[in-house]
């Protein structure tokens, strides 16, 4: 399932801020605010503005918050909180923060291991009452406990939550632990040894919150405002969920990336430790301060500085307890991201110095969120954040013609790259582009002969000619954080399994998947969701036979999953097979009987 709206959107961005800054502060605010920058920096090149990045991205509203000497030095909202009704989002306008929740949630923990109602490394079990984590042969030698869940390391499934639109029945927190109906996602079980391995959890953070309720015997709502919210003077932020009629007017709407509503305008989220928080920039700035304030040994409002030292300090694979941690040089910072439905944010700050900021917005297109974190970094000076801006050289075109050609980065994509010359007003310009499979294109910049970048990824990519060699064809490697991958060139007449499906060659293309799937059946390729993208871009295309056939190898591949068998029910009823589309619904209902896309499409097909 995949829905698009197509509407027109209007974008009013207007600015409202809070008398935080000095007056002459103002010109440091302006060159954040047309500073934003790119994951890679180019000498020369200017940063992007607020508006003309929200415009890019089709984000209603952004709100940020600064954070300079232990103290919020500026807040602004820019934009609509609601396209619909055009009302300008403030500094108090609420956003959902997603797994920012987490954060919050952790110092509610830590605060009841402080007061000794709770234990960093016993058995949770020992404290939850209305359920139990069943034990298996992963816990027969470890159990799981609080340190391992908080710092996503308890072995426990479920990564995140989809949340209910408002017409939808909301589960208990025992049914979604279980999975059982009406809950959306699956049951949080433990599938392997605790304390092993780093593995992000949701599902574990949810049983978190249910500890809570069990040992307090309230709403975790009020647990958290009591034990957290309120101590911080954080006013505008609630776990309530549903939000109550006086919050919700305060709330903005979400929205897709594509521009459109999210279904009902937010979603609910019973899970609330793990996403449920309702927030501002400004009171998240409030609490990563605290902590700020509590590592410095200069304040202790909810927790001991050394609370908030193991919270901040790595546990396994820089995760530490309810915050990630992020090493730039020698700079430590901490802090985490938020995604909701139709919601993105994002805080980060200096663990050893007062700075930091906070961002949200309301759209799933969260890469502004870092573009506004870059542009605070510079303008404020943060330690070792910012990498090194690159240095563009020109080369003619004869040598970047050398680089064409086709090169295979997995079994079912191929990046070619072709070599052009381009005018620019009376001077020629020689560029390389690369052209993925399945995706858009995008430009190779040269930073030596040999070595080239590109403007919206760390990635490298390297040409090389085969080792002991001096002639012949080049070879490409792709350099990136997790290592180098050596691509393979191919000819003109090999193809992968997607390029056959556009070729025409349906059977042949089947088949390659299939091959991937019985080889190599973790391959990225052939995962659930790229499938079932690809799909959906074939769709979009009017390539119904093609679409159609990969829809179908990907309910063949995985037959218990919803969301395969909606996709496909959604391929007939394009291409007119009635009684197909219907058969398909009804098994993707079964699956899910929270699936309201089929119930809706059923009742369509069945008039």
């Amino acid at each position: 399932m995949r829905i698009f709206v197509s509407r027109l959107l209007v974008f009013v961005y207007i600015i409202s801020g809070i008398a935080i800054a000095n007056p002459a502060d103002e010109a440091q605010i302006k060159r954040v605010e047309q500073g934003l920058l790119p994951a890679v920096l180019i000498k020369g090149e200017p940063g992007f503005s607020i508006t003309d990045r929200m415009k890019f991205y089709k984000v209603p509203a952004l709100s940020v918050a600064v954070i300079k000497d232990f103290k919020i030095d500026w807040a602004r909202a820019y934009g609509v909180k609601d396209l619909e009704t055009n009302e300008p989002a403030t500094t108090e306008t609420l956003f959902q923060a997603g797994s920012i929740s987490k954060s919050v949630n952790a110092m509610v923990v830590m605060k009841k291991v402080e007061q000794g109602k709770l234990s960093l490394d016993e058995d949770i079990n020992t404290k939850l009452t209305s359920w139990k984590l069943p034990d298996n042969q992963f816990t027969a030698k470890k159990k799981v406990t609080l340190r391992n869940l908080l710092s996503h390391t308890a072995g426990t499934t479920v990564h995140g939550f989809p949340g209910y639109a408002i017409n939808e029945k909301i589960p208990t927190l025992p049914q979604v632990l279980d999975g059982a109906s009406p809950a959306n996602t699956a049951a949080v079980r433990v599938d392997m040894e605790p304390g092993t391995q780093f593995r992000y959890s949701g599902g574990g953070t949810t049983i978190t919150q249910l500890a809570l309720t069990d040992i307090e015997k309230k709403p975790y709502p009020a647990i958290a405002r009591e034990t957290v919210l309120a101590p911080l003077g954080m006013r505008d932020s609630t776990y309530d969920q549903p939000l109550t009629t006086e919050w919700r007017k305060k709330a903005a709407t979400g929205y897709r990336s594509n521009g459109s509503e999210v279904e009902g305008k937010i979603h609910i989220y019973p899970e609330m430790a793990a996403a449920g928080l309702w927030t501002t920039p400004t009171d998240l700035a409030k609490f990563a301060i605290e902590a700020q304030l509590s590592l410095a040994g200069r304040s202790n409002k909810v927790l001991t500085k050394q609370s908030v030292e193991t919270m901040t300090s790595s546990f396994m694979e820089d995760v530490g307890l309810g915050f990630f941690i992020e090493k730039h040089g020698n700079a430590l910072y901490f802090g985490h991201g938020g995604a909701d439905e139709g919601f993105r944010a994002e805080l980060l700050v200096s663990r050893d110095k007062g700075y930091g900021v906070a961002v949200m917005v309301n759209s799933d297109n969260g890469q502004i969120l870092r573009e506004v974190i870059r542009g605070v970094a510079r303008e404020y000076g943060w330690d070792e954040f910012l990498p090194a801006p690159y240095e563009i050289i020109s080369l003619d075109a004869a040598k970047l013609a050398t680089f064409s050609g086709r090169y295979q980065v997995n079994p079912d994509r191929v990046l070619t790259i072709i070599s052009s010359i381009t005018k620019t007003g009376p001077h020629t310009i020689a560029m390389l582009n690369a052209l993925p499979t399945g995706d858009a294109p995008f430009a190779l910049l040269p930073i030596s002969e040999t070595n080239f970048i590109r403007r919206d990824s760390q990635l490298k990519y390297n040409f090389v000619r085969p080792e002991g060699s001096s002639t012949g064809d080049y070879q490409l490697q792709i350099v990136g954080q997790e290592g180098t991958l050596q691509t393979k060139r191919l000819t003109e007449d090999m193809l992968v399994p997607f390029e056959m499906l556009l070729a025409g060659k349906i059977p042949e293309a089947i088949d390659g998947y299939r091959k991937i799937k019985r080889e190599t059946p973790q391959n990225v390729t052939i995962r659930e969701e790229r499938i079932n993208n690809l799909g959906y871009s074939l769709l979009q295309e009017g390539k119904l036979v093609e679409a159609t056939a990969l829809l179908k190898l990907n309910v063949e591949f995985y037959p218990d999953a919803w969301n395969t068998y909606d996709s496909l029910g959604e391929a007939y009823m394009k291409a007119g097979q009635k009684d197909l589309a219907i058969s398909n619904y009804k098994k993707s209902l079964k699956l899910n009987p929270q699936n309201s896309n089929a119930r809706e499409m059923l009742k369509k097909l069945e008039q």
